[in-house]
């Protein structure tokens, strides 16, 4: 039986080898952005919290201002809320999308742009239970956390794609 568990185990990684599996890497910036200013339009954003830690750990010095050899990455535009979606029959909203729209643009030390302005968008549906109206918010709270973490990600692929393209 422990042999057959072992084949089984074997096989299954053969399978996962040869399809191309593995697993995702930290994304690597292209040399051009190495030292970068994270420019937020909004201050209360919520990409100031994760963003910095983020590229840093993508290989990036985030520089508190402009100036000589520093890129930018430029972010005029970020919103994250809900929208309605569907309402019940009793009028009352009964499911919503939480939506993040952020439009990114980069440009690098000598002010070339090397991402032109772009908007990424992400969003999750729920559904409002109005007898269980307190974990709505815990449940929006846990959305906006997930799409936050998903953003950076995207922003991050979207920055090492330039090093792959050029």
């Amino acid at each position: 039986m422990r042999i057959f568990g072992r084949t089984v185990l074997l096989a299954a990684l053969s399978v996962l080898a040869g399809c191309g599996f593995h697993l995702r890497e930290q994304a690597q910036l292209p040399d051009s952005l190495k030292r970068l200013h994270l420019e937020v339009a909004d201050a209360g954003s919520l990409l100031l919290r994760d963003l910095p830690d983020a590229l840093e750990r993508a290989g990036a010095s985030v520089e508190s201002a402009t100036g000589p050899g520093i890129a930018a990455l430029r972010v005029p535009l970020s919103t994250l809320g809900p929208e309605a979606l569907s309402v019940g029959a009793t009028a009352r909203v009964r499911e919503y999308t939480m939506r993040y729209k952020v439009e990114i643009e980069a440009v690098d030390a000598n002010g070339a742009v090397v991402l032109p302005r772009q908007l990424i968008e992400l969003s999750r549906d729920y559904t409002f239970d109005e007898s269980q109206a307190v974990g709505v918010a815990a449940q929006e709270d846990e959305l906006k956390k997930q799409l936050q973490r998903d953003m950076v990600q995207a922003i991050l692929r979207r920055l090492a794609a330039l090093g792959r393209s050029g």
